[in-house]
């Protein structure tokens, strides 16, 4: 009988030490980019959070121009109707044909959309203190200039504002029209 002789293999693997080295080189790693991950994702949030606002502004005035009605946005905490709360943004908002012009949403008043309230820690203000922003059939905003700011409550700092002209005109930017940077209060 005939047995045929291999040569021993090389073990395949790795070390204890080179393991060790590994997952040492990996938690280095990790806790170096953990403060830049989070920090993107806070951008990210409130960069969300502004084009959300200018998408619904914008929806608001071009539904005035074309339905030839007045249109509003207010705070609304159930999705349904204003709350009457000027600096509630962040709990939700409603963007409504106003029929009667009573700057407040009826039962028979069409819902365009409703916005969620925003996610944790992400705060909405509004400098108008105004509990609805109202565009008119011309597409004008009604009363004077508005502006939102994006914040994250537990810094207390904002990256973007929305500016909101009373032409109706709405615009993103890290400045106030003043020319301020933005800041929570």
């Amino acid at each position: 009988m005939d047995v045929a002789h291999h040569p021993r293999r090389a073990a395949r693997g790795m070390s204890l030490i080179e393991l060790l080295t590994g997952v040492a080189v990996l938690g280095v790693s990790l806790t170096m980019v953990a403060p830049a991950w989070r920090d993107f994702t806070d951008r990210n949030r409130i960069v969300t959070a502004a084009n959300s606002v200018l998408t619904n502004l914008h929806l608001a005035r071009s539904t005035a121009v074309s339905r030839n009605r007045r249109v509003g946005l207010c705070p609304s905490t159930d999705g349904i109707g204003c709350s009457g709360d000027a600096f509630g943004w962040q709990d939700g908002y409603i963007v409504f044909v106003d029929l009667d012009g009573d700057r407040s949403r009826d039962e028979d008043e069409p819902l365009l959309r409703r916005q969620d309230a925003q996610p944790h820690g992400l705060l909405l203000h509004t400098s108008a203190g105004r509990p609805v922003l109202s565009f008119r059939p011309d597409g004008s905003a009604w009363g004077t200039n508005a502006s939102f700011r994006v914040c994250l409550g537990d810094t207390r700092s904002a990256y973007r504002a929305v500016v909101l002209y009373g032409s109706g005109r709405a615009r993103i930017d890290r400045r106030l029209p003043d020319g301020r940077k933005v800041a929570c209060d």
